[in-house]
């Protein structure tokens, strides 16, 4: 550990000792993150300095660089890294900080046999036809149709309809909006779960959610009360490509490394972030339980071949997972913010605020470089230059931001959905 200067304090910084005042009031708990909302908190309190876990502390088992690594080891790493990383040029540079960091991520605890194995269970097939050469294999797909459908057999709760009446409505104080999340017991209680994680790192436990919505604020925590309703709303999932679990793990992990993105980046309303992450592969889900077969036609072929899922996708459906969770999100009339950079997250480029839609964007890229949970992609997507540009962010920013996201993601997941199997 070591004591660092306020000046010197950065977002994402692990405090390794209790933060307190001269009069000895709790500021941030052992183990809170910082944010740059803390930080100036600490001046406001007139804190000099804190101390910090040290780099070797929280690298969680994660070697430093590629000479603590057993060289058979290595070599299967770097040759799986090859392959996840293939649809993307080599020569940007967050994409070689990015395949260096997964090469780091899969070598932790591995043997020479166990890498060896790993390599093996991974193949990709080049000759696959990506494609179909039969016409009739394309199964076109209208998202409006499809949401049809789905909103036939599956309606949001009615304290959902309630939040997205009043989310936007000036009269609407915090009081009440607490009032009609409270109605739901399961939400309320899944809600306070999480606010009470590290992710958020609040110095004192929250108890109430009038507590939480006055702390949190009122569109922070109901943004993260639709995110949590509508992930309640799936289940029964056919498990071939990916269970449930390692669905929402990826989408999760994209969520809090889309807030902390968004924190680096500058921007404001972390929480609908974390949400926009939450629900970017929603459209997914929808097929899966919806259109089965459909579903099969495009994760098979992108399971064994070289080409992105998202581009399959369009070939054989005509449109893919993000309309289909784009128009979704706009039929449960969820805020048009949110519908924008969920339905642009694979073109961040072409939606009406692509700086925003490039934040889900570089986490989609990240949560799959990375290798944390799955969403049917054997290969990292294709990062969009521009959207990387947009955020101003060096490459050096995404190891810290892994490194955090992975640490919070368990316990984020453990308030979504108690102890998974």
């Amino acid at each position: 550990m070591q004591r660092i200067a306020i000046d010197k304090l950065e977002p994402g910084m692990i405090l390794g000792e209790d933060l307190t005042t001269e009069e000895g009031r709790l500021l941030l708990p052992r183990g809170a993150m910082l944010t740059s909302g803390h930080i100036r908190t600490c001046r406001v309190w007139g804190i000099p300095d804190a101390v910090i876990q040290g780099e070797e502390e929280e690298n969680d088992g994660y070697p430093d660089s590629f000479d603590q690594i057993d060289p058979e080891v290595l070599d299967a790493c770097k040759i799986m890294a090859a392959q996840r990383f293939v649809l993307n040029p080599s020569t940007h540079p967050a994409v070689k900080q990015m395949a260096k960091l997964y090469v780091l991520h899969q070598s932790r605890g591995l043997d020479a046999d166990q890498a060896r194995w790993m390599l093996t269970a991974t193949p990709h097939d080049d000759s696959f036809a990506f494609y179909g050469e039969e016409e009739e294999e394309r199964v076109r797909i209208r998202p409006d149709e499809v949401v049809k459908e789905e909103l036939k057999l599956a309606t949001l709760p009615d304290v959902v309809t309630k939040i997205v009446e009043n989310i936007d409505n000036p009269s609407s104080s915090a009081a009440y909006i607490s009032e009609i999340i409270s109605r739901d017991v399961a939400l309320s209680a899944k809600l306070l779960k999480v606010v009470n994680t590290p992710f958020y790192g609040f110095a004192s436990k929250i108890d109430t959610l009038s507590r939480a919505v006055t702390i949190v604020g009122t569109r922070q925590l109901t943004n993260l009360a639709l995110g949590i309703s509508v992930i309640n709303s799936f289940a029964d999932i056919p498990e071939e490509f990916f269970t449930l679990k390692e669905f929402w793990l990826h989408s999760i992990t994209c969520g809090i490394v889309a807030r902390l993105l968004a924190d680096e980046a500058g921007l404001e309303g972390g929480e609908t972030f974390f949400v926009g992450g939450l629900l970017h592969d929603i459209g997914r889900l929808v097929m899966l339980k919806n259109h089965p077969e459909a579903s099969t036609n495009v994760l098979r072929p992108a399971k064994t071949g070289r080409r992105a899922l998202v581009e399959v996708e369009r070939t054989i459906w005509g449109c893919t997972h993000a309309d289909i969770a784009g128009k979704l999100l706009q039929s449960w009339r969820l805020p048009v913010r949110l519908q924008a950079m969920v339905a642009n997250h694979h073109s961040p480029m072409a939606s009406s605020t692509p700086r925003e839609a490039a934040v889900i964007h570089v986490a989609d890229f990240i949560t799959h470089g990375i290798g944390i949970g799955s969403s049917g992609c054997s290969l990292v997507p294709v990062l969009n230059a521009e959207a990387w540009m947009q955020l101003g962010l060096p490459e050096s920013a995404i190891k810290p931001i892994t490194r955090k996201a992975e640490r919070q993601a368990h316990d984020v997941m453990t308030a979504f959905f108690g102890q998974m199997e």
